[in-house]
């Protein structure tokens, strides 16, 4: 293993006062009337479609400005959620089941001749999705609740030419951003936590599954799908230009690099996977160029920064959890594809008392990063589960 020198002089800035604050979601009893929710999905697709100009002058003045080689253009303004019509229909009740939604997006365009409005008009632009749901018996399409919540309208380009009779075509871009959830009112008595959407990532079963209401005076839950678990543990940690010794590959042509580590992370927040964010970087502090050099004999440049595009999961220690998944490094501006592994404790490990560790793996599972031990303001709580509440009333 090769060891590089280090600059001389301080290059560590004062740390934060304090770490940062755990973000607790406590148990507590309630007696509620609520629509009890079954499942939901937040999600987004793109849309591209052609649309004429319904507005009979407009296409003959549009048409006569491209045939003259005028500069046409489309401008769309913006498009409040409100205004989206959406209708859900059960296809098939089940667990999964399948649900069919309509989306009608009115669009206000206007078309400039040269820079100056030529005519404004509303396209309404409509879109179907078929989903997996769970919409057991007893569940309508009046206990759907789906709704948009953001809608970015643009046009792909200028005014293309359309065949007769449709004459000149307005091609329109829109992402629709859309909430869905199933309802059905029910009065329970609970022990309560805020929980999260999952995302849709069910596929669509190729038979129905059969499920037994008789004995129930409201649907039953869809068991493994919705509500997600609660994390056993969060935790919090905050590094800045933190002294690391860190190593670069493995084995014997594994590099040791001296340099400063930033991390703010925030896992399982208000104990829920779902609340949870991090990101990192590494500064190089020996002498190098940029970018790294090949065969030259000079010292590359080591910085880094690092972020997570999923949390897959969380594991929970003695005063320590750990989380992995996948995320994206971009070393040298370039974009490399890792998986993930960060520890973050609380309890004495060598001679640091609180900190964390990080490792990162490339695409065949070889580790290419290993950050060491290094100090960190950390925040670490358990999290009380239903299980644990439900032992102890067996004591």
């Amino acid at each position: 293993m090769k060891k590089r020198k280090q600059i001389r002089g301080s290059q560590t800035p004062t740390p934060s006062a304090s770490p940062i604050p755990l973000d607790t979601n406590d148990l507590a009893p309630e007696c509620i009337r609520v629509d009890k929710v079954y499942d939901w999905v937040f999600f987004a697709n793109k849309y591209e479609n052609k649309n004429f100009i319904p507005d009979e002058a407009c296409r003959a003045a549009v048409s006569a400005a491209l045939a003259a080689g005028q500069r046409v253009e489309v401008q769309t303004a913006p498009v409040d959620p409100a205004d989206v019509s959406v209708t859900g229909t059960i296809i098939e009740n089940g667990n999964p089941g399948r649900v069919l939604i309509v989306w009608t997006v009115p669009v206000e365009v206007t078309i400039l001749i040269d820079g100056v409005a030529e005519c404004s008009f509303t396209v309404r632009t409509q879109f179907t999705d078929e989903i997996a749901l769970c919409v057991p018996t007893g569940i309508t399409n009046d206990n759907l609740n789906i709704r948009a919540t953001q809608v970015i309208a643009s046009s792909t380009g200028g005014v293309l030419m359309g065949p007769d009779p449709f004459g000149p075509m307005i091609p329109l871009r829109v992402v629709l951003c859309k909430d869905v959830q199933v309802e059905y009112p029910v009065k329970l008595e609970v022990l309560a936590k805020f929980c999260f959407p999952r995302p849709n990532n069910i596929p669509l079963p190729q038979e129905k599954l059969q499920c037994d209401l008789s004995l129930l005076e409201f649907p039953r839950q869809c068991p493994g799908l919705f509500p997600v678990d609660n994390c056993e543990c969060q935790a919090t940690a905050l590094a800045r230009n933190e002294d690391t010794d860190a190593t670069f590959g493995t084995g014997g042509d594994a590099d040791v690099v001296t340099g400063l580590s930033t991390l703010r992370a925030e896992i399982c927040q208000e104990c829920s996977l779902a609340d949870s964010t991090w990101s990192y970087s590494f500064t190089d502090t020996e002498v190098g160029p940029t970018p790294a050099p090949t065969a030259t004999g000079f010292q590359p440049d080591f910085s880094f920064s690092f972020n997570p595009s999923s949390i897959d999961r969380v594991t929970c220690g003695e005063d320590a959890l750990t989380a992995v998944g996948e995320g994206i490094r971009y070393f040298d501006g370039a974009p490399e594809q890792m998986f993930y592994e960060l520890q973050i404790f609380t309890g004495l490990l060598g001679p640091i008392a609180e900190g964390f560790r990080l490792i990162l793996r490339n695409t065949a599972n070889a580790v290419v990063f290993d950050s060491g031990v290094v100090e960190a303001l950390v925040e670490f709580g358990e999290c009380e589960t239903f299980a644990d509440l439900l032992g102890g009333l067996d004591d």
